[in-house]
């Protein structure tokens, strides 16, 4: 899913840099959410 969500990015003509901190975003979003929830991680992909 984060490599889609990477390549969308760039799709849109975001600069490589831009779209690799918006990927790490992404991810630091999704480690919070399951730290807060305390809940293993299920991939819905």
């Amino acid at each position: 899913r984060l490599r889609e969500f990477y390549d969308k990015k760039r799709e849109e003509g975001k600069p490589f840099r831009v779209a690799i901190i918006a990927c790490v975003n992404k991810l630091l979003h999704w480690i919070y959410a399951l730290l807060k929830s305390n809940k293993p991680f299920q991939d819905l992909a």
